[in-house]
């Protein structure tokens, strides 16, 4: 048996690589790992709670910080504010954005994190593993690859153009420092490489798997996204083969009542497909997620009255949107944005949730899937759209039936992300995307060009990479 010790380094470039129980549910033994040999299934599975860890993105107080994959994509809709003043990522300004960086980093954070394990367990022998566990680390790592690769896909590259050179600097092996060089992929290039590992991943990834952990159902899940956004024709046939598999086949359901996800059940909830548990005690420590929702902390992040419209005569806008927070002398005309903490409520394990992949989306995208394919049934895809609404109270379906067009349905299925899973993993802003774009201008006005579709790559990566390559279009060099 071959040993491979995998040694955390770049600690300014890349973090600290650190380790968890199996359940998440205790801090590392120390805040940073100097050097973890993978020697056997045991130590390849703390190796792979580490990249659990680096996903939840807790910090150095110990907990999971998920503000950046709640916060960032309501931003850029106009639909989440900074309740202490307007910031550059609520005016479309991408080079000044605050947010945009921190994706940068907790993506590579993970990229690394998930590499020791691959480039780890994939030199020992099988036998080292009982049945086909090997395979099964080797798969939860890869979707959790995938998933951060198309972080960096969406937001720092030219993802809408599949003959752009501006993709992604992947990185396929855990890196040391002879090693940071290195030149980014193409756009299709990216793509494929995202992909591939999420293949990996739905065909050895374990069916089943607490829901804070990866299983090849919600490989399924990412696998969507990254396809609705490369957009091909055939993409969207896949995607729909994949949603009707997720829903026909796999262990989830609809939560009946929306509102039940998020103030009663979280991770119990059989819609959760993927979600972040929060440490042990966190809901104890003063900055906090859910407290910078309501009553605010350090930090305040609100709704704004974009979102509070969108959900006038709806059921969602008696629970998701509050009063007007006491600063609208810095934010005017900001409210309680409601969907993790009640007024009046305290943080708690269950306010302090996440939730990466959930089951209605993947409703809205086959629904948009059908929309968008050549020979796709409008009827389908309603029936889709008006099955999440349902779960969430709605009974006025008009506004769908009355979308006969493909344009218009989009818009319709587009308002339903927006109403549904704004706040969670900038799901909000993909979707909002890949409209036309002549609609995404008339929805966000301070949109006035496609190179506000992706941001500046940081000048830290040009610092230390020499041959990374060119800037992104319209962000000079």
């Amino acid at each position: 048996m071959k040993r491979i010790s995998i040694y955390i380094l770049l600690a300014a470039f890349f973090g600290t690589l650190v380790s968890c129980d199996k359940q998440l549910s205790e801090p590392p033994a120390n805040a940073r790992v100097d050097g973890t040999a993978i020697t056997d299934q045991k130590s390849a599975q703390t190796v792979l709670n580490g990249a659990y860890y680096r996903f939840a993105n807790v910090d150095n107080n110990n907990v999971t910080n998920w503000t950046s994959n709640q916060v960032a994509g309501g931003m850029y809709n106009g639909l989440l504010a900074y309740g202490f003043g307007q910031v550059p990522d609520e005016k479309n300004e991408n080079a000044n954005a605050g947010y945009a960086p921190m994706i940068w980093t907790q993506a590579y954070l993970l990229v690394t994190a998930t590499n020791a394990v691959i480039d780890g367990v994939s030199v020992l022998a099988d036998n080292a593993f009982v049945g086909s566990r090997k395979n099964e680390i080797i798969g939860e790592s890869r979707f959790l690859r995938a998933y951060g690769h198309f972080k960096i896909l969406v937001y720092f590259s030219e993802w809408f153009k599949q003959d752009s050179k501006n993709g992604v600097l992947i990185r396929d092996k855990f890196i040391t420092l002879s090693q940071v060089p290195k030149a980014r992929s193409t756009v299709a290039e990216s793509y494929a490489f995202i992909l591939a590992d999420l293949d990996f991943a739905i065909a050895n990834a374990p069916a089943t798997n607490p829901n804070y952990y990866a299983t090849k159902w919600a490989a399924m899940a990412l696998k969507m996204r990254v396809l609705l956004c490369r957009g091909q024709q055939a993409d969207y046939t896949e995607v729909n083969n994949l949603g009707n598999t997720l829903i026909q086949s796999g262990p989830y359901a609809l939560e009946n009542n929306l509102k039940d996800i998020f103030y009663t059940k979280g991770l119990s909830s059989k819609e959760v497909i993927f979600g972040v548990k929060p440490q042990p005690s966190q809901e104890l420590f003063y900055y906090i997620q859910s407290r910078a929702y309501y009553p605010g902390q350090s930090s305040v992040f609100a709704a704004t009255q974009k979102f509070k419209d969108l959900l006038q005569n709806d059921p969602r806008g008696t629970w998701m949107v509050g009063a007007l927070t006491p600063y609208q002398a810095y934010s005017p005309n900001t409210y309680y944005f409601l969907k993790y903490i009640a007024v009046g409520g305290n943080p708690s394990q269950l306010s302090e949730t996440s939730y990466a992949l959930r089951l209605s989306e993947v409703y809205l995208m086959r629904a948009e899937a059908i929309i968008r394919s050549n020979a796709g049934d409008l009827n389908a895809a309603k029936s889709l759209i008006k099955t999440v609404m349902g779960k969430a109270g709605v009974t006025n379906f008009s506004a769908v039936d009355d979308a006969n067009t493909t344009d218009a349905l989009l818009l319709q299925n587009y308002y339903e992300v927006e109403r549904n899973l704004t706040g969670e993993d900038g799901i909000e802003w993909l979707t909002l995307m890949r409209l036309p774009f002549a609609t995404v201008k008339q929805l966000r006005p301070t949109i006035i060009s496609d190179i506000q579709f992706y941001f500046p790559v940081p000048r830290s990566e040009f610092d230390t990479n020499p041959l990374f390559g060119i800037q992104n279009t319209g962000y000079g060099q």
